[in-house]
């Protein structure tokens, strides 16, 4: 893939997303998918007939599980395309052949190619993305494609295939507005990304959609498979063992103990990277629905040697109701969370400070991302930070700061953190 200077490649990303916004508008979901599925029925067929298919959807999980299944696949000498939304530092994230993105210049060239096309169908920004992963894929015979779901399943984009293996990491109540407001209707539109006759791997935590899901494979002659069996694991646990289930039947290889204890799992853009800054340690946790947070604050009080962390919060729209719940289960985790600090950032997916602050107790405060990094980090007195303990104390030398949100989030604080920081 061709190479373009760090500064070059950010003023091409930038013509790109501002084309394809252009030509589409902002990015959304709308329940339609038909138009895709006639569309590229040639391209699908084509991909079908030398590709094995894996399609991964549920609340949590699926973006990590994507990404270990991609890495097994590298180290066993398979290949594959791999597609993941949002993206956190770049679109070009969303595009992957055998663990590397695309690259801009390739990605630019697919829509010069396809824009007539995107035009002429009035797709929607991830619509219009999506086409052009298809495309892409088309290019690269690999063995494997690997689809993580947008949102939902049954009208996303990414099910347009007749037979792909299908998986479900995690049932949780995110996106109600869209899919339902209830766990059985949220897995409903889950399961929609299975086909008669095909094969499902589960890793639902609630017993009773757990009954449920078997009731539906039986009716519908799906093969179901729950990978899982202790629930006490941590949830990237869970998601490592979906990703080897799903290599494994997929290859039809068998990874022993032994193979599975060596695996260096990778880490990708806001699951659990990492950025030193001025001796701190900055950790970045995609959390962002009340499940995410839930096994996020489980995982780190399970782990050995328990580190505290003073955490670096922000909501996104559609997340106003589970704003004071979140913050209260914070609250019950006094031995590894040291202080909860919610910031507001511009983007057009997030909260603006005035509806964080109506939806927080009384006194709450809220805090600008940049002037709040550069008070933290002693390269600006905008905040007084000797009237508010907690900011003197992350001043002062928290080694241990987890930033947890939505992927918008992550990556205003990421792109911040690298243009001003990053030596």
């Amino acid at each position: 893939m061709k190479n373009t200077d760090t500064s070059n490649c950010q003023k091409l990303e930038g013509a790109f997303l501002a084309r394809l916004t252009q030509l589409c508008g902002k990015e959304s979901f709308r329940p339609k998918l038909d138009h895709i599925r006639d569309f590229l029925i040639h391209d699908r067929r084509v991909i079908e007939s030398r590709s094995k298919v894996i399609i991964v959807g549920g609340t949590n999980g699926k973006g990590e599980t994507c990404h270990g299944l991609s890495h097994l696949y590298q180290r066993a000498g398979y290949t594959s395309c791999l597609w993941t939304s949002p993206h956190v530092l770049s679109i070009t994230e969303r595009f992957k052949l055998n663990e590397s993105n695309i690259s801009i210049e390739d990605l630019t060239e697919l829509l010069n190619e396809h824009e007539e096309v995107i035009r002429d169908l009035k797709l929607s920004f991830y619509e219009a993305l999506f086409v052009l992963f298809i495309k892409f894929a088309l290019k690269h015979k690999t063995d494997f494609v690997i689809l993580e779901v947008g949102l939902g399943g049954r009208f996303d984009a990414t099910n347009i295939f007749t037979r792909p293996i299908a998986a479900i990491t995690s049932i949780g109540l995110d996106h109600t507005e869209i899919l339902g407001s209830t766990l059985k209707e949220i897995l409903f539109e889950k399961y929609g990304i299975t086909r008669m006759g095909g094969k499902l791997f589960e890793n639902v935590e609630q017993t009773f959609l757990k009954d449920i899901l078997s009731q539906w494979c039986g009716r519908d002659d799906i093969t179901l498979t729950s990978v899982t069996q202790n629930k006490d694991l941590p949830y990237f646990e869970k998601n490592r063992q979906m990703a080897i289930a799903l290599y494994q039947e997929s290859t039809g290889q068998k990874l022993d103990e032994e193979i599975t204890s060596t695996i260096q799992w990778p880490l990708t853009p806001g699951r659990w990277d990492r950025m030193s800054v001025d001796g701190r340690d900055f950790v970045f946790v995609g959390a962002h629905n009340q499940l995410g947070h839930k096994e996020l604050l489980k995982s780190i009080s399970d782990c050995q040697g328990q580190e505290t962390y003073d955490v670096l919060m922000s909501f996104s729209s559609g997340r106003e109701a589970q704003i004071k719940s979140t913050l209260k289960l914070y609250e019950t985790y006094p031995c590894v969370i040291k202080s909860v600090n919610i910031l507001s950032y511009e983007h057009e997916r997030a909260l603006s400070k005035e509806t964080l602050q109506q939806n927080l107790k009384t006194g709450t405060k809220v805090y600008e991302l940049h002037n709040f990094l550069d008070t933290i980090l002693s390269t600006n007195e905008e905040i007084d930070a000797k009237k508010q303990s907690n900011i003197e104390s992350l001043r002062s030398g928290s080694n241990k700061i987890l930033v947890v949100g939505s992927y918008y989030f992550i990556a205003c604080m990421q792109k911040y953190l690298r243009s001003k920081y990053s030596n």
